[in-house]
């Protein structure tokens, strides 16, 4: 396959993936009116853990890892899962899911500075990108062409969002080396699993096992149909996209992606869960997909220049 064959259906992954990832918004909020962030982050997150292992036995890749990786990954595992995915339950529990659809959107502003830090700079056009598909998420939540509509309201909430969106950016920096040496879907697998269970005695800690199955009982066929959703596909099959996307595509242009997350989510839940769909909604996505060819472009034309 040539590099462009590479990078394009890299792309076409990574398009399904935020979409997949963008669905877990509207879904989850439900399930978490009766269920606690903690478990119900680290119950789904455990089960898209097992299903990413169970990926890789069938296809007869390498399962276990180096002993001198089990520290490293296991510390990777707490940053980008057992932190990151308390945080985001949390987040969404205390605040609407648009709120945390704007604050997430600073991962690539976190990726962008880790970048330079190491010595990496993007051009203006790059930045431009993120300036103007930020812009983009923020018309898409706040669903008016003439006044602001949303408020945070919940600052603890919004806080909890920023941690994520950190978590996540440095999770996904910090990967790149083991993900070389590795591969990138064994890496995912094994943080995926290991920090769910991590979050998992935490939560059971916290609530008890008693307490976890009634929580469990709580759930009727509607909601758990979701958990088991919101735990294989926007997880499991999501990072099996991921893994796929770093491979083919590096950290910077996977983390562009992000920016359609949210659009993803509003535009679900127009579609499945009565959100109407407006013209400042369709506005908005347009403009975030303008920003993210942008910055696309900006990172193949930095990619072509020696550091």
């Amino acid at each position: 396959m040539t590099s462009s064959a590479r990078r394009w259906t890299g792309d076409a992954v990574m398009l399904v993936t935020a979409l997949l990832m963008g669905s877990s918004y509207p879904v989850a909020k439900d399930v978490l009116a009766v269920m606690s962030p903690l478990l119900y982050s680290s119950s789904r997150y455990a089960m898209a853990g097992a299903f990413l292992l169970l990926v890789i036995a069938l296809r007869r890749q390498p399962l276990g890892l180096p002993r001198r990786d089990w520290l490293p990954i296991l510390l990777l595992s707490l940053l980008g899962v057992t932190v990151f995915q308390a945080c985001w339950g949390y987040g969404i529990a205390h605040t609407s899911p648009s709120v945390g659809s704007i604050v997430m959107t600073t991962t690539t502003t976190f990726a962008a500075l880790f970048a330079w830090m190491q010595g990496r700079r993007l051009s203006a056009l790059g930045w431009t990108g993120i300036a103007i598909a930020f812009a983009g998420v923020l018309l898409v939540v706040n669903n008016s062409l003439t006044r602001l509509t949303f408020e945070v309201g919940d600052f603890k909430g919004a806080a909890y969002w920023l941690v994520a969106a950190f978590c996540w950016a440095l999770y996904v920096d910090r990967s790149v080396p083991y993900n070389f040496r590795l591969g990138a879907l064994r890496v995912v697998a094994w943080t995926t699993f290991l920090g769910a269970l991590v979050l998992m005695a935490i939560a059971l800690s916290v609530n008890s096992l008693s307490g976890s199955l009634a929580e469990f009982g709580r759930l009727n066929d509607r909601l758990l149909g979701y958990w088991l959703y919101t735990g294989i596909f926007p997880v499991g099959v999501a990072y099996l996209g991921i893994a796929f996307g770093l491979d083919r595509l590096g950290v910077s242009r996977v983390m562009v992606y992000m920016y359609l997350i949210p659009v993803a989510g509003v535009g679900l839940s127009a579609a499945f869960f009565g959100d109407p769909l407006t013209p400042a909604r369709v506005l908005g996505g347009l403009i975030v997909l303008l920003g993210v060819v942008l910055t696309r472009l900006a990172l193949d034309r930095a990619a072509r220049v020696p550091v």
